[in-house]
């Protein structure tokens, strides 16, 4: 080995010279230099050498032994495959302390099998936190199916989970740790804990950080299928929870837990119980500026189910999601906060449309109900609850808009409920039985009947001339950095609208007209030529200026001003 080590010294190119003329590294090849991946690994001096591995596949297993050392593919994951079949164990293991700087880059990692839950059936990190990038972990099972963190905090970009299958997490099994995962799918995967699950991911007592990641077509036997949140705080961040399913929480389920939500989407998950979420009890997520569309629950909860919980939810947006209670979202014992959002097209097959509320109390305010279906209640039913209902509309959902059982009473306030307030309401008065003038009114479809089939939900804006404009609450007082659904300032003119969505964008002088009287004041707005001058505050009430809602007036709205100003 010491002949080899130092041929391959001698031999290798010098990949960067520094400043003072010192080489930063040596390459050393495999299967050129060394075999296998391992004895690569086993020669390689800390700090100094890189890895680099030729098109191939290598039946073998590897182990970092705590090396701050790149092992890299020359040709990328598609042709570089590290597969463990009839090997057994992880496939890859970094359990001696390994930061940052051991870097695994470029393989299809396959074959691993760790069903303990001391390993990962493809990758298992201990107490190590190394980098992970443009990987592939493909047919590995394990505790972890793709890759285990126990007290770890790895680095994983661009990287594919698939067709893996784990005890707790298909995916990835995440305990007691924090890794930051970026631009990664998660897609086949399985969870088969009988009591467990997290088909794409299980995190327990965890915080991991996601950005950029997609949950595609992942199943867990009991909850999660496509993650599982358990006594843990995921930052989850411009992610796509799409078709996956399990008995519990489709999409994401989360027991005891803190999750933030954000810029999210989950489409055509479905569930038992909480098609796009379920949130379980003690658990107190954060969910903003999120889809919930056409997710299903076969008994509660289409779009979201809260158990004991106080979720709050800001700007998101439920359509076209069924269950047989509580299409939209069912509340059973919880106390949500559900602020700047619309419910459009949900269905409830017996209760609750939009939204069903069992034994609880959410706090609903400046939302727009419209189009949605059930028994009863189409838009909001209240069973043993005490609702508020502020600044909202409920309108076009058939055949009712609200319905409180005997047992239910709640306050509706400066709300325009169609069909007026249901029996049992408490008037917190302000409140109105007029048509909103939706920019465009639902329609059932060509088939004239309320069955998501052909159904047109309509445009829950506001139309010039529409009696919810300055109608909402006077004493409104938005939340820093509070927006509508589009993100426009939340007071545009003299009181907050009725509803989700804001009129009033370009309209300065408040008259419910874009025309050369606004364009006299938009030189006293503009801040700066472009959005990078968002350092420079706008005058106050120039909030109507701002059309792409990034808290600058710039050319880029005076564009987008443009094209209001001139359309027919």
């Amino acid at each position: 080995m010491f002949q080899t080590r130092c041929w391959a010294t001698a031999a290798a190119a010098v990949v960067t010279i520094g400043w003072a003329g010192v080489a930063a590294g040596t390459i050393l090849n495999v299967p050129r230099d060394f075999a296998t991946i391992q004895a690569c690994i086993d020669a390689a001096v800390s700090g100094v050498d890189e890895c680099v591995v030729a098109p191939g596949t290598y039946h073998e297993t590897i182990n970092f032994l705590g090396k701050a050392i790149t092992v890299r593919s020359s040709g990328g994951r598609d042709v570089t495959t590290i597969d463990a079949t009839g090997i057994g164990g992880s496939v890859v293991t970094s359990a001696s302390g390994e930061g940052p700087e051991t870097v695994l880059d470029g393989f299809t990692i396959t074959g691993g099998n760790a069903p303990g839950i001391d390993g990962g059936g493809g990758m298992y990190n201990f107490q190590s936190s190394p980098t992970v990038t443009n990987c592939t972990f493909s047919g590995n099972t394990g505790y972890g199916g793709g890759l285990s963190n126990l007290g770890s905090d790895p680095i994983v970009t661009n990287c594919t989970f698939t067709r893996n299958t784990g005890l707790y997490g298909g995916g990835m099994y995440n305990l007691v740790s924090s890794p930051t995962v970026t631009d990664c799918t998660f897609s086949g995967n399985t969870g088969k804990g009988t009591y467990g699950g997290g088909g794409g991911m299980y995190n327990g007592a965890s915080s991991p950080t996601l950005t950029n990641c997609t949950f595609n077509a992942n199943t867990a036997n009991y909850a999660g299928g496509g993650m599982f949140n358990s006594y843990s705080s995921p930052k989850v961040t411009n992610c796509r929870f799409n078709g996956n399913t399990a008995d519990n929480g489709g999409g994401m389920f989360n027991p005891n837990s803190t999750p933030t939500v954000t810029n999210c989407t989950f489409t055509g998950n479905k569930a038992d119980y909480g098609g796009g979420m379920y949130n379980g009890i003690n658990s107190s997520s954060t969910i903003a500026n999120c889809t919930f569309s056409g997710n299903r629950a076969v008994y509660s909860g289409g779009g979201i189910y809260n158990d004991v919980s106080s979720p709050t939810v800001t700007q998101c947006m439920f359509s076209r999601n069924t269950g047989l209670f509580g299409g939209g979202m069912y509340n059973n014992h919880s106390d949500p906060t559900v602020t700047n959002s619309t419910f459009s097209g949900n269905s409830g097959t017996v209760f609750g449309g939009g939204l069903y509320n069992a034994g609880s109390m959410p706090l609903v305010t400046n939302c727009t109900f419209g189009g949605n279906t059930a028994a009863y209640g189409s838009g909001m039913y209240n069973y043993r609850s005490n609702s508020t209902v502020t600044g909202s509309i409920l309108f076009d959902d058939r055949p009712d808009a609200i319905v409180n059982d005997g047992t239910s009473t709640g306050t509706v306030r400066f709300s325009d409920v169609q069909g007026g307030l249901p029996v049992g309401a408490v008037d917190g008065g302000g409140n109105i039985n007029l048509d909103p003038m939706f920019t465009r009114p639902a329609d059932p479809g060509p088939d004239g009947t309320w069955d998501g089939v052909d159904d047109d939900y309509g445009d829950l804006r506001l139309q010039v001339g529409s009696p919810c404009i300055d109608a909402g609450d006077p004493g409104f007082v938005g939340q820093p950095g509070e927006t509508d659904l589009e993100g426009h300032a939340r007071v545009l003119c003299s009181r907050v609208d009725m509803g989700a969505y804001e009129f009033g964008i370009g309209d300065y002088d408040c008259d419910q007209m874009l025309d050369l009287n606004d364009f006299a004041n938009w030189s006293s707005c503009m801040t700066g030529p472009s959005t990078a001058d968002t350092a420079v505050p706008h005058a106050p009430g120039c909030e109507a200026f701002d059309f792409d809602g990034n808290g600058d007036v710039d050319l880029l709205d005076f564009s987008a001003f443009q094209r209001v100003l001139n359309a027919p």
